[in-house]
């Protein structure tokens, strides 16, 4: 029986944990964004420079969680780019030569679509390289 209240007693701390650690930030954070967003709406009603304030305020409250999340999401690319290039040092043969496929597609790729677009850029360097000698025809 003492094993079943060890249970009960580690499920209401993980409720409690789950609470606190959960819950209670995401409902401050809400609330702290119900509120600015109401003082910014009262406030905004009274006078033009307020109104410019307040706007100036609520766009870096909007801005700087987004820089630092980018931020964030540009050090875990940073890393995983590291990561994968001393991780193809470490694979075997079989998965390197999977990479260099790969990346033999890739190139057959992009010569493919600059001989797709070759004849439009052709076409324009003609026409520019006529106006040039027109105008320099005319000088």
């Amino acid at each position: 029986m003492s094993s079943t209240n060890k249970n009960t007693g580690t499920k209401e701390q993980s409720k409690k944990e789950h609470y606190l650690q959960i819950y209670l930030p995401l409902t401050f954070f809400l609330l702290s964004v119900i509120i600015t967003s109401v003082l910014v709406i009262n406030i905004s009603g009274t006078q033009t420079q307020s109104v410019q304030h307040w706007a100036n305020i609520s766009t870096v409250l909007l801005i700087v969680p987004i820089f630092f999340s980018s931020l964030l999401v540009l050090a875990i690319l940073i890393l995983l780019i590291i990561g994968q290039a001393k991780l193809l040092k470490w694979l075997p043969i079989h998965i390197a030569n999977l990479y260099v496929f790969i990346m033999k597609i890739a190139i057959l790729i992009m010569n493919s679509s600059n001989k797709i677009v070759s004849p439009l850029i052709n076409t324009k360097s003609k026409i520019f390289s006529l106006k040039s000698i027109w105008k320099k025809g005319r000088i």
